[in-house]
């Protein structure tokens, strides 16, 4: 018999490698791959679900072939043996490809619960700690009431021995919001009904439902009815939660407070008022107009809370302006002293003013208005009998709707 034909190589991975060489009738063929670096052989026989050929590195059929190393030569012939016939084929050098790292995994990110962070994603709400929507084992199936209009308090009393009413100024009332959901976690279903149960303070309702109230707004509220259908849905997994919550407040707040400082208000050439010297000089400029430096971004008022901490000196009875299209409402206090480092905090929605904690009510001015911010952009003027120069103050509020 003639020299046998050299094998041919195909399908080389870092591992293993197709080795296909000419079949002898009536003899036996194994195939002989080598390790040039390490001259280590490893002997594979014929694949009998692909005759004429053996895959080496795949354990095969004699049991004696591990797998190839990656990125390493290696040396391959055949070798035929029957009565009479012992021959090998000429060798053939193939190289095997380099292990390539497995294929990286996507981040699959958070699983949906519960107890995700709320981060005021686009359709997803929070409430008492628990998410809701998106990324959630809570569905929100609907939410009524955050656009309808609270029942009216109106004031319109009756004529006497005529038709109609004699007109009064009306009022809004509470605003009640209904929620209905869809808890998919039997283990989370126990927060949900931990989360809505009637009772305590009022707490933020947050939401970001695009189109309504900037698209990020909240509402403090309580939970006053919670229900719980138990049918077969409940069973299959689908438990369906309605809740009714109660916002004495019927206002929808911005979820971001807005903040303005605003500096004592100079007369003309920016001379201060106080204390007045003889002879003294009005100045000839006209006052300067000061530019709006407060915008609610909503649709109705808005109650600011103004605090005022002097950094030097003492300030005597501070009062505030508010300024809007040419409408002027003023705050103002008597007999009141704020020392250096003292906290005064005048919150206009509570009727509330404090000076380190403690009330101060009857310093107020009886003349003084306890104004809320209008829609748009309005002016809030600071103003004190006696004090140091620099003096300002922070006014905070949030943009609401209704």
């Amino acid at each position: 018999m003639g020299a046998l034909s050299p094998p041919f190589v195909s399908d080389v991975t870092a591992h293993t490698a197709r080795v296909f060489f000419t079949k002898t009738p009536g003899a036996w063929t194994d195939v002989e791959t080598t390790n040039t670096l390490t001259v280590k052989a490893h002997y594979d026989a014929e694949d009998p679900e692909w005759p004429g050929s053996a895959l080496v590195g795949s354990g095969g059929p004699l049991g004696d072939d591990p797998p190839l190393e990656p990125d390493t030569e290696y040396r391959v012939r055949y070798h035929c043996t029957g009565p009479g016939l012992d021959v090998w084929s000429e060798p053939v050098v193939f190289r095997t490809l380099p292990d390539l790292p497995p294929p990286a995994v996507p981040d699959a990110g958070p699983q949906p619960s519960a107890l995700n962070p709320y981060t005021g994603a686009p359709w997803t709400a929070r409430w008492n700690g628990l998410l809701l929507g998106e990324d959630s084992t809570i569905v929100l199936e609907e939410v009524a009431g955050l656009l309808d209009v609270p029942d009216v308090r109106s004031s319109d009393a009756e004529l006497l021995q005529r038709d109609g009413l004699t007109p009064g100024t009306d009022y809004m009332g509470a605003r009640t919001v209904t929620l209905t959901m869809l808890a998919l976690d039997d283990h989370e279903l126990p927060y949900l009904l931990a989360a809505f149960t009637p009772g305590g303070d009022e707490k933020p309702f947050e939401f970001a439902f695009p189109g309504i109230a900037g698209g990020k707004a909240r509402i403090m509220a309580r939970v006053r009815k919670r229900a719980v259908t138990v049918d077969r849905e409940f069973h299959a997994g689908r438990r369906r939660v309605t809740v009714e919550l109660l916002a004495t407040d019927p206002r929808l707040y911005s979820a971001d407070e807005a903040r303005a400082t605003v500096a004592v208000a100079a007369p003309r050439e920016g001379r201060p008022i106080f204390p007045l010297t003889f002879p003294f000089d009005m100045g000839s400029a006209p006052a300067t107009r000061a530019a709006p430096d407060i915008d609610n971004r909503g649709s109705v008022d808005t109650w600011p809370t103004i605090r005022l901490t002097p950094n030097a000196g003492e300030v005597r009875d501070p009062s505030f302006t508010l300024v809007h299209d040419r409408t002027r409402k003023r705050f103002s206090t008597r007999g009141l002293r704020v020392g250096r480092g003292d906290a005064l905090v005048v919150d206009m929605g509570r009727r509330r003013i404090t000076l380190n904690g403690a009330s101060r009510f009857g310093q107020v001015d009886p003349t003084s208005y306890w104004f809320s911010l209008p829609p748009g952009g309005s002016t809030v003027q600071l103003d004190v009998l006696e004090g140091p120069t620099g003096v300002t103050a922070d006014v905070q509020w949030c943009s609401a709707w209704m």
